[in-house]
C-alpha cells in the first residue's frame, strides 16, 4: 500500500507519495529572490537551509489563484525545494499498482501516471520531470 498527499492545482488533483515529502510547513515567511523567474515565488529558511519555493500552479500553466498557507518541502533527493499549491487534501492510502490508469512520459505535464480513486482522477507528480523543467527555466535566467 502507498500513502499519498493529494493537493489541488486549479480544479485538478495531483499527488505525491509520502516518501517524496520531508515536511509540510505551515504559514512560512517567503522571502523574495531578485532576478528569479516568476515561477520561483521566493525562498524560506528551513532547518538552517535556504529552500526555494516553486509556485507549482504557475509553473504548470494553471491560472492564478489563491495559494495555500502551507508548503510541501520535498525530501533531499529532490531538494532542497518547496512546492506552493492551491489546496492540500487529507492523506490517502491505496495500492498504486492496482489504481494507475495510465503511465505518462510527457515532460511538459510533469505527470508520471494517472489514477482513479473512488471516481476522482488524480495525477501523480513526476519530480524528476519537474526538476528538469525548473533547471531549464532557471538556466535562461543565469541559474
Amino acid at each position: 500500500m502507498n500513502q499519498l498527499l493529494p493537493f489541488k492545482l486549479g480544479t485538478e488533483v495531483y499527488a505525491l507519495e509520502l516518501p517524496e515529502i520531508q515536511e509540510v510547513v505551515e504559514n512560512p515567511q517567503i522571502h523574495d529572490l531578485p532576478g528569479a523567474p516568476e515561477t520561483l515565488a521566493g525562498a524560506i529558511a528551513f532547518h538552517g537551509r535556504i529552500v526555494p519555493v516553486v509556485d507549482l500552479p504557475l509553473l504548470l500553466d494553471f491560472p492564478a489563484g489563491n495559494r495555500f498557507d502551507r508548503l510541501i518541502v520535498l525530501s533531499d533527493r529532490h531538494g532542497p525545494m518547496a512546492l506552493w499549491v492551491d489546496q492540500m487534501c487529507p492523506i490517502m492510502t491505496l495500492n498504486l499498482s492496482h489504481e494507475i490508469l495510465s503511465q505518462s512520459s510527457s515532460e511538459a505535464d510533469c505527470i508520471r501516471g494517472v489514477l482513479n480513486c473512488q471516481g476522482e482522477i488524480i495525477s501523480l507528480l513526476d519530480l524528476d520531470q519537474l526538476q528538469a523543467k525548473l533547471e531549464q527555466l532557471c538556466a535562461g535566467t543565469g541559474g
